[in-house]
């Protein structure tokens, strides 16, 4: 029996230190990847970065060091980095430091603007010791679509500053964010109503917050009871009832709180770019029936994107 306690307890020790379930792998390399749009391309920006305390010495077999494969929807290759190039054969020592990276760039234009695709990276280097680096350490995953990131570029720094505004309260801010000749609609629930959504002129939503009239913005979901508040108050329910700056996710012109509405705000609203800010669930308990969601609409005008709607979206019966 002694003899079997022995051997289990070796066999123990043995895993835990091979194992990498046991959260004993080292990691010492991180491949990174970034991207930013030049017109129509894509900038793909690589990194390999040493985090360990010590100093690696890697090679590569060729001045081929990396590969990138770029599938589309239907995972169907559309491109393959190292595809028609000629690498010099030559063995490329290189040694990095704690906290020093290599780096390399590339540059794509997809075939196709509305197409999501997958990016797969690989950097190609090698261990110069006998140990062997772990495949993820030299691997990188991303998504990407042309369409949205340009929209997010050309958005992304007007809805923050309308979600700033809407943070601190501030109307005259606000005001100046809004549409000029269109105003600003907030729509209580999803489905935008031209008969009983509000709309403020601009003058209006410079004293939002102060407005002490009670109006009627629509009617509550399940019940039925007419929704009658001050701006203020309509504020805390349907616009900002959680700090949407620190919302999971971000969508541009796409949905992604789905309820059992109809979704009309693309039909209502022409050419829009709709940002949106969503939490899926906040109490494990609820199974994500408490997500929230806030949509900024927003409207060219003289070359300038203003603040035409406000969506609010959450779970309805």
């Amino acid at each position: 029996m002694q003899t079997k306690k022995i051997y289990l307890f070796s066999f123990l020790i043995f895993f835990c230190l091979v194992s990498p379930a046991w959260g004993l792998e080292k990691t010492f390399l991180e491949t990174t990847a970034a991207y930013r749009i030049e017109g129509e391309d894509l900038i793909l920006e690589l990194e390999l970065v040493n985090k360990s305390k010590e100093t690696k010495q890697l090679f590569f077999s060729s001045g081929r060091q990396f590969e990138i494969t770029i599938t589309d929807q239907e995972n169907k290759q559309v491109y393959r980095c190292s595809q028609d190039k000629v690498f010099t054969q030559a063995l490329i020592y290189k040694d990095l430091k704690p906290g020093q990276s290599l780096q390399w760039q590339t540059r794509w234009t997809p075939p196709c603007k509305d197409q999501t695709y997958t990016i797969k990276i690989e950097i190609l280097a090698r261990s110069q010791t006998n140990s062997k680096i772990p495949k993820h350490q030299l691997r990188k995953t991303l998504q990407f679509n042309l369409e949205t990131e340009m929209i997010k570029d050309k958005i992304q720094t007007r809805a923050e500053e309308v979600l700033l505004a809407l943070k601190e309260q501030n109307g005259e801010k606000l005001s100046q964010l809004t549409h000029p000749e269109k105003g600003l609609r907030f729509t209580p629930y999803t489905y935008v109503s031209l008969e009983q959504d509000l709309v403020f002129d601009r003058e209006k939503i410079k004293n939002f917050f102060e407005d002490q009239t009670i109006y009627l913005w629509g009617y509550y979901d399940g019940t039925g009871f007419p929704i009658r508040l001050t701006p203020k108050e309509y504020y805390r329910q349907f616009i900002f009832s959680h700090d949407f700056t620190q919302a999971e996710q971000v969508g541009y012109n796409e949905v992604l709180a789905k309820g059992n509405r109809l979704e009309n705000q693309f039909q209502i609203y022409q050419d829009p770019i709709i940002v949106e800010y969503y939490f899926p669930g906040f109490n494990p308990n609820y199974a994500g029936l408490d997500w929230r969601s806030l949509r900024l609409v927003f409207q060219e005008h003289r070359d300038c994107w203003y603040l035409a709607g406000l969506i609010y979206n959450q779970w309805t019966i």
